[in-house]
């Protein structure tokens, strides 16, 4: 007889199922987190301690995915969202809850991301908002066709967002004007982007333009100061240093620094197409992720050494730092991240032998899972 060939089992797609959860914690991405025959399931706009249904639309590598349709149990920290969108909208997740939970839940979540570094660590400062809604100076809004408004990666839909609360208020008129007066479906067609942002010379808007095209800035302004405030507190009193900023986009951060102590002597380097021709000892050319870029640094750097190096590199971080501060020896770094998980590998990859003396939660994007992280190291 010939042997059997093992018959393969399909295995059935669970996308689809309608299920009833207990929400159990909070992920670093503002989801609840259930489980499911015995898979963590993700949930967004749910709370601790709430149950209710659920169906699933995605589930890959054991873990699964869910869209809300009822809540049976409410968490006693839940409340009626600021925005009628809320519901819906990728934009924001924790308009559901309080401001205080939010925090809590946002600095969780960093603390789960430090427990990586498996060393002693300072308490963390926080560094809150005072003003949770209208803080936005810059939205990117896509649009399909004649519909345009936050772009829903599950559904794969634009929901229009005509009552926006997180948008600065002087963004609104242009806003209104985009859902009132519909003419700009004459000129863009398909699919793109529109950009609103506030300059200082008002508001300007931007269709399918690369985001920040007019050059990066912070989208919360009030917030930012605290930022750069902090930035300023931990660089210390030094009457003379050499300052090396990467990623230092138009010396956001820097600035308070060389403003209060103009002896130091600072170096900015970003990468900027649009500054090639500038010839400045302060600022250099370069893309930080080449292969090449320390060489051409070290090639182009007025300085071998610098004192402190301060990085705000963007949601990727930065994977060579360790030879950065391997070939510059400075005596202080200071860190500055939108994504915790990136910056802790990064910190992890200088080893042992530096202290982390200071960690800073700034809550620059209420209402969403997003916040800064200023951490600063010392070297031996």
């Amino acid at each position: 007889m010939k042997p059997r060939k093992p018959v393969r089992r399909q295995r059935s797609n669970p996308a689809g199922r309608k299920i009833t959860f207990e929400i159990e914690s909070m992920d670093t991405m503002g989801q609840g987190v259930a489980h499911i025959d015995g898979k963590p399931c993700f949930i967004a706009k749910t709370l601790p301690g709430e149950t209710g249904t659920a169906t699933i639309f995605r589930a890959s590598k054991g873990v699964q995915f869910a869209r809300l349709e009822t809540l049976e149990q409410l968490a006693e920290n839940r409340v009626e969202p600021a925005c009628e969108h809320f519901e819906h909208c990728p934009g924001c997740h924790f308009l559901h809850t309080d401001y205080q939970s939010e925090l809590t839940y946002k600095t969780d979540a960093l603390a789960g991301h430090l427990k990586r570094l498996d060393r002693a660590l300072p308490s963390v400062e926080v560094h809150s908002a005072e003003q949770r809604l209208h803080y936005r100076n810059r939205v990117q809004l896509h649009y399909r066709h004649k519909y345009i408004g936050m772009l829903d990666p599950v559904a794969d839909t634009v929901l229009p967002v005509p009552g926006c609360q997180i948008v600065d208020e002087q963004l609104k008129p242009v806003m209104d004007a985009l859902y009132q007066q519909p003419e700009w479906t004459e000129q863009h067609s398909g699919k793109g982007h529109c950009e609103i942002y506030l300059t200082g010379d008002g508001v300007s808007t931007a269709w399918d333009s690369p985001y920040a095209h007019g050059g990066f800035t912070q989208v919360n302004g009030a917030m930012n100061e605290v930022l750069r405030n902090t930035v300023l507190a931990q660089f210390g009193d030094r009457d003379s240093s050499k300052l090396l900023d990467l990623f230092s986009g138009e010396g956001n951060l820097s600035e308070l620094i060389v403003e209060r102590q103009p002896a130091i002597d600072r170096v900015m380097v970003d990468f900027a197409p649009e500054r090639v021709k500038e010839q400045t000892l302060s600022f250099l050319h370069l893309d930080l992720f080449s292969e090449t870029a320390l060489r051409t640094f070290r090639a182009r750097s007025p300085h071998s050494k610098f004192d402190v190096l301060l990085v705000d590199p963007p949601r990727k971080g930065f994977p060579a730092l360790h030879e950065w501060v391997k070939a510059l020896k400075p005596e202080k770094l200071i860190y500055v991240s939108c994504n915790a998980a990136t910056l802790v590998r990064d910190l992890q990859l200088l080893g042992s032998q530096c202290s982390i003396e200071h960690i800073s939660l700034i809550d620059l994007f209420p209402g969403t899972y997003h916040y800064e992280t200023l951490v600063t190291v010392t070297f031996p």
